[in-house]
């Protein structure tokens, strides 16, 4: 997450390394809680699929990580994603949110 924070406060911003770093790092919390749960995580980037896999182990952050299903073309645009600035922010912000919600369940680091 702290690549994120430093590419989007460059000037201009550095868009897609940082929603590249946003996917990222939602990607290992929720394969993170799955290994918690004692469940294989897939070998997908696919955020949708592990949200999936995840949110019937997790219910109380099952609204947080939909959020998330939309990482994926975060992932796989190498250029042009087209998000702004203030977009990628807040989706930090809620990938930052979610990880302290994921510390508080889960007894490793996020």
């Amino acid at each position: 997450m702290v690549v994120a924070e430093l590419t989007l406060t460059r000037d201009p911003p550095l868009i897609d390394p940082a929603a590249f770093h946003c996917q990222q790092a939602a990607e290992k919390m929720l394969k993170a809680l799955l290994v918690a749960a004692g469940a294989a995580p897939p070998r997908s980037h696919d955020m949708e699929l592990l949200i999936q896999a995840a949110a019937p182990l997790y219910p109380t952050l099952r609204k947080e990580m939909q959020a998330f299903a939309r990482l994926t073309e975060w992932l796989t645009a190498s250029r042009g994603l087209g998000e702004a600035p203030a977009d990628v922010a807040e989706m930090l912000a809620l990938i930052k949110a979610f990880g302290a919600n994921v510390r508080a369940l889960a007894p490793f680091r996020v």
